[in-house]
């Protein structure tokens, strides 16, 4: 016996136990990192909203103010009859002045609208380090070609520039309002306020910030502000959608030019982390704030909190996994002590017994019932070695019983080969070690050849007792007596005498004339033969109408005659092929037994029966045999 146990008790336990409770920690702890995560996303992303809201209300509340001062400017002008460049130059100032936010201002008048002497006229003043500086726009170039100038006039309302940069007047990468001069329906000019966006990344630096990054578009997506400067004025979010191929952010930068706000996901391009993407309107400017977070940071607490979740959770498994140890091996220790008490017993030690048990449970049952099962199996293995002796003879007695029957049957084939009348063939195969069937075949006198074939009621040793002495008498009287239904008739007489076992046999007996192929047969109660001529079908020979043998005394017995041609085949058979069952009981039938008669036609008797026996073994694979089988072919040749 292998002395290793590939899979001990203790282990089990250990895994039983220690698996689930592994499973169901990991699920709590899967099942908790989900709800923190959904509930830190969720408050995380209702901040964001409102962290971008707020700032861009801020910022809204700037650009309304720088929006308020062209607005007013074109009031003032309007109302000041024959107002000269000196006091517009020094409403400008004021204006810079009460304002930190605008870099610069001017107004820009119509050809001819300022003065009729002079064509162009636009007075502007910026901010210096400091005091302001004067300019007139028209002293550079034309500014009437200029966006800041010729889109507002075109639309006749309010503009916000996309960033430039502005060579003639601030000299500065900037924005521009500009507010159309309409008066009585009539265009006079502009009023602007330039906004530096080296001013606007200074606000914004001052502002609070998210954990990621915010940025600014303009009302066409492009950058105002960002804190990549390479990428302000020279790239649109929708450009950058392109060139890292996120098509998710130009649906979101569409939404952004259409005043929306949002949350909405993607992940970056680079290190496809997940990131959140917050927007809200400037509505002043028609442009959008926005602000990245990378899904990493706002789950950064929640990441925390489970690594010391999973932290305590490991040192937790391991004092369990200690205790669950010191429990299984406290509990298998007795178990361990039984296996090797049963090792001995398999090695043959009847002797063996467990000693010291202690307690009442189980374990204490279990080594209580195996020391009652030692001295059970010493009592069994000593009635067992009688009772194999015993069974050992009587095999032995039953292989002689076998013997001495196969004697009494002829078993030399083929037999008389000196007769070139006939071909004969027969075959006995017992359901037990001694068979109720038999055969027999010997000749009566030179011409006359005798043939029975017969099947006592019930098998083993009654049923060939039995058959020993039909066959006896058959032989006995067959020898005396020249008619079967004679025959028939005293064996019947001499069986039914003292048959308190009440046993019968089914009978067959024929003589055959070899010589003219009169064959005279009588039947006791048995499956009748099948006659096969040369070139016909099987067909059944007729019955005589006799009873089974050993039945009643007074039994009446007939006989009939048929004649053999040439390269007739006569075939009989006991209930044992007929009635052989397969595994579902079903039987071989007449039909089947038909169906290989029908193509013996040119095969001698003992092809015969091989192929019937091989049929019905194929037929009754994995099925056990029922009944004792018998077959006993004659093929006839004439003289």
């Amino acid at each position: 016996m292998n002395n290793k146990i590939k899979r001990p008790i203790l282990w089990k336990l250990i895994l039983i136990i220690g698996i689930p409770l592994f499973v169901v920690y990991s699920a709590v702890l899967i099942i908790n990192y989900n709800l923190s995560k959904d509930a830190a996303l969720k408050q995380e992303k209702a901040y964001m909203v409102e962290f971008i809201a707020r700032n861009a209300a801020q910022l809204n509340g700037q650009f309304t103010q720088i929006t308020d001062l062209p607005r007013g400017m074109s009031n003032i002008i309007q109302s000041i009859n024959d107002i000269n460049k000196e006091e517009i130059y020094s409403l400008l100032e004021q204006n810079l002045a009460g304002n930190s936010f605008i870099y610069g201002m001017a107004v820009a008048f119509e050809p001819y609208a300022f003065n009729k002497s002079k064509k162009l006229f636009a007075p502007y003043v910026r901010k210096g380090s400091d005091q302001f500086t004067h300019l007139d726009l028209a002293d550079n170039s034309d500014y009437t070609n200029s966006d800041w100038y010729s889109i507002p006039k075109l639309l006749k309302k309010p503009y916000w520039t996309e960033p430039y940069f502005d060579k003639d007047g601030g000299n500065i990468l900037m924005c521009t309002y500009s507010f159309p001069l309409i008066w009585d329906e009539k265009f006079y000019g502009i009023a602007t306020a330039d906004v530096s966006l080296v001013e606007l990344h200074s606000y914004m630096q001052k502002m609070q910030k998210l954990t990621g990054y915010s940025f600014i578009i303009s009302q066409y997506g492009t950058y105002v502000y960002h804190p990549q400067e390479n990428t302000i004025m020279k790239e649109t979010i929708f450009s950058k959608a392109e060139k890292y191929n996120i098509p998710e952010m130009r649906e979101y930068g569409r939404k952004m030019l259409r005043g929306l706000s949002g949350v909405e996901p993607f992940s970056d391009p680079i290190t496809q982390a997940k990131q959140w993407l917050v927007f809200a309107p400037i509505s002043s400017c028609s442009w959008t704030f926005c602000g990245v977070v990378p899904e990493s940071e706002i789950l950064k607490d929640v990441n925390a909190s489970i690594l010391k979740q999973i932290t305590l959770m490991f040192f937790g498994l391991i004092v369990i996994l200690l205790i669950i140890i010191w429990s299984a091996y406290q509990i298998t220790n007795p178990i361990r002590r039984l296996a090797k008490m049963a090792e001995k017993l398999a090695d043959g030690d009847l002797d063996v017994q467990m000693q010291n048990i202690k307690g009442r449970d189980e374990i204490h049952e279990l080594s209580v019932s195996f020391n009652k099962m030692v001295a059970d199996l010493k009592h069994y293995i000593s009635d067992l070695t009688n009772a194999t002796k015993a069974r050992e003879a009587v095999e032995s007695e039953l292989r002689i019983a076998r013997h001495i029957q196969e004697s009494l049957i002829p078993r030399i084939f083929p037999p008389f080969p000196n007769r070139s009348e006939f071909k004969l063939w027969a075959k006995n195969i017992p359901a037990k070690e001694v068979a109720g069937d038999f055969y027999d075949f010997y000749f009566v006198d030179e011409e006359n050849l005798a043939i029975i074939i017969a099947d006592v009621s019930g098998k083993g040793v009654s049923a060939s007792l039995f058959m020993a002495v039909t066959k006896t008498l058959i032989k006995a009287k067959s020898n005396v007596l020249n008619e079967p239904e004679k025959i028939m008739q005293r064996v019947n007489e001499d069986l039914c005498y003292e048959n308190d076992a009440a046993m019968f046999v089914t009978t067959f007996f024929a003589l055959l004339n070899v010589k003219t192929g009169l064959l005279t047969y009588s039947n006791a109660g048995h499956n009748l033969p099948y006659l096969i001529k040369k070139d016909g079908l099987p067909e059944q020979i007729e019955n005589t109408g006799g009873m089974a043998l050993g039945v009643f005394e007074d039994a009446v017995f007939a006989a009939k005659e048929i004649t053999l041609q040439e390269g007739d085949t006569i075939f009989l058979y006991t209930d044992g092929i007929n009635e052989a069952m397969d595994v579902d009981y079903n039987e071989f039938s007449y039909k089947r037994m038909e169906d290989i008669l029908n193509n013996i036609q040119g095969k001698m008797p003992k092809e015969i029966i091989e192929d019937t026996l091989e049929e019905v073994e194929t037929f009754t694979l994995g099925a056990e045999q029922s009944d004792d089988i018998t077959l006993l072919v004659l093929k006839y040749f004439g003289i």
